[in-house]
């Protein structure tokens, strides 16, 4: 048995105000010994137990190590301890942060901590013979403010909302400030989301700096004297606060964690524009199609096939971003066989989406007078190869895709109309899959550990205003999909009659007849012994038949794995070799592959070899 050990962690950033700890290491160790003392640490709160784990420590506990998980966007993990070093005893939690959350690149990179959280004794369940238990917890603000602290890493979490009525406010800039000696140091600014809230990130540097810097970095109080700006992302004024504001008791020596409440006297005109929204690849929803959640597998849930080849990812695809043009890049990265990130987020490439029909624009421009179709419209693609703007192309600037901005069926522009369409990503050039040879691999037997497994990625839309870094958003995340493109070199072919090694397959199916393998032409006669090999790291159901006069024959196939099918067809149907015409035969067999792209489906594949009874 197994124990899965699930849940999701987060951290306190004040009382309001929580994150996932994405991209942090969740580690689980063995406790040096079970004693009293161990399950008072099992019963006390987490809040009571939690403090840093010095080198020395670490390397003395390195040896108990159970299992560890690095922690998904939305704060899950899930840990599977083998039981050959485990029993369902308590263990220690750690925590190990290379860096903390949304930490700004800074002079020098902060060095890595670790951290103890708890003893924990897990309640595990039997579901279906694998023990499985779960723990959620978020670290109490004043411990995880003071773990950021110690990164230099700072953060203002606040909600902006009109002053009379309460109604949140969002798609508004709120820019920060500390009150400095000389100068007032501007700390960073963000855009508030549907409810109001924003979250501004900067570090102690931004606010220990002086007009001698470097020579002289120093802030006469621990921490920022904070006041605020707030504006429309068009920069008209909603709020304009005082730097006299940042020294009030409330606003004073803020520390590495600030909540703040700020209101306006209107709220700026409403913007009844869509907002983008990235939630299908292909024909395939994946938040309800595809496990693409931490711990799902990232297939597809109807048939567990994976995504290969170019995927189509759509949804919605507005025009403007709190009504300023809008422009779009994909991004991806590496994840675990459950979804947990293994890599950083990192642009697709114009080398790794293909060109993508976006839309449509609608002109009325009659070529005469009387011309009996004078609407004209014409596809926007957004091409990698062709990214300048033009009648046919959005522009593509710096891996941006700019949406046409066209809004007039009169004008020169046109009306523009978006599909839905966003970028058709090319998977084999996100995680390349050489070419795999298995020259050495005949029918009949087991292509072992040869061919491949699948790859794992997520992907996310990134949304901005035109040419304004500051206005960067997401615009949907698919956290986990499996990946495979691999194609097989050498796969034997046509058994011992006509034999052959064929290239670029998609899957290893091979199928062969014993009685032909010391003389392919040598017939039947009294035994018919078919052997085949199926193999992929997605290989869905197998057949076996037999063409010929009275036919056709059924075979039953070996039984088939998650990978492989490989053995011998026995006939079925009560038909006997004895029994068959002397005449020429066709036996075929063919393999389902469990791969999509969103949109279509791989025609299964097949292997045939003929013989003559005599």
């Amino acid at each position: 048995m197994t124990y899965t050990f699930k849940g999701t962690l987060h951290g306190a950033l004040c009382r309001n105000c929580v994150e996932p700890l994405a991209g942090l290491t969740l580690e689980l160790y063995r406790v040096a010994r079970i004693d009293p003392r161990t399950t008072a640490l099992a019963v006390a709160a987490a809040k009571d137990t939690f403090g840093p784990v010095d080198d020395d420590s670490a390397a003395a506990k390195a040896g108990r190590l159970l299992g560890r998980a690095t922690i998904g966007d939305d704060g899950g993990f899930a840990i599977v301890i083998d039981d050959k070093t485990y029993a369902g005893e308590p263990f220690e939690i750690d925590l190990w942060c290379p860096t903390v959350p949304r930490l700004k690149p800074g002079p020098k990179p902060p060095r890595p901590l670790r951290f103890t959280i708890t003893v924990h004794q897990p309640a595990w369940r039997d579901v279906q013979g694998q023990a499985t238990a779960a723990w959620s917890y978020t670290i109490p603000f004043r411990a995880w403010c003071g773990v950021r602290g110690r990164f230099g890493a700072w953060t203002i979490c606040g909600q902006v909302s009109v002053c009379d009525s309460q109604q949140p406010l969002g798609g508004v800039r709120v820019k920060a400030f500390d009150v400095d000696w000389l100068q007032d140091d501007a700390l960073g600014e963000a855009i508030s989301d549907a409810t109001g809230h924003f979250r501004i990130d900067y570090l102690a540097a931004d606010f220990q700096q002086t007009i001698f810097s470097p020579s002289i970095n120093l802030e006469w109080a621990g921490g920022p004297d904070l006041y605020f700006k707030v504006e429309t992302l068009g920069g008209a004024p909603l709020l304009a606060e005082p730097p006299s504001r940042g020294r009030a008791s409330d606003r004073e020596n803020a520390g590495p964690c600030f909540c703040v409440d700020l209101c306006v006297k209107e709220a700026p005109p409403a913007s009844n524009e869509p907002l983008a929204a990235f939630d299908a690849l292909g024909g395939l929803a994946f938040a309800t199609d595809v496990a693409s959640s931490i711990g799902g597998n990232g297939k597809t849930l109807a048939d567990q096939r994976a995504f290969t080849g170019t995927v189509r990812c759509n949804g919605v695809l507005p025009k403007t971003l709190s009504g300023q043009p809008l422009e779009y890049r994909f991004e991806w990265r590496a994840t675990d066989t459950v979804g947990s990130p293994s890599g950083p987020w990192q642009p697709v490439q114009t080398t790794q989406f293909a060109a993508t029909w976006i839309g449509r624009t609608e002109r009325f421009a009659p070529a005469f007078p009387g011309d009996p179709n004078p609407v004209k419209t014409s596809w926007i693609v957004a091409d990698p190869a062709n990214p300048a703007a033009g009648p046919n192309n959005a522009a593509i600037v710096d891996g941006w895709i700019r949406v046409p901005q066209g809004g007039n069926v009169f004008g020169p522009d046109g009306f523009f109309v978006a599909n839905g369409n966003m970028a058709n990503v090319v998977s084999s050039a996100l995680l390349g899959s050489p070419g795999i040879d298995v020259l050495a691999t005949i029918a009949g037997a087991s292509a072992g550990p040869v061919f491949a497994a699948n790859r794992h990625l997520g992907l996310r839309l990134r949304v901005r205003q035109v040419g304004v870094p500051a206005s960067e958003t997401d615009g949907g995340l698919c956290a986990h999909i499996a990946v495979e493109n691999t194609r097989y070199a050498n796969v034997a072919k046509g058994g011992s009659w006509a034999p052959s090694r064929v290239s670029g397959q998609w899957a290893v199916v091979s199928v062969d007849v014993l009685q032909l393998r010391s003389n392919g032409c040598a017939g039947v006669q009294a035994g018919l012994d078919v052997v085949v090999t199926c193999a992929h790291p997605n290989l869905g159901a197998v057949g076996v038949s037999m063409q010929g006069p009275g036919g056709p024959y059924g075979f039953a196939p070996p039984a088939t794995g998650a990978t492989e099918a490989v053995g011998a067809a026995t006939p079925v149907g009560g038909w006997t070799v004895a029994g068959l015409a002397d005449c020429a035969y066709i036996i075929d067999l063919s393999a389902q592959i469990l791969l999509t792209n969103g949109d279509t489906v791989p025609d299964p594949v097949h292997d045939r070899i003929g013989f003559c009874k005599k």
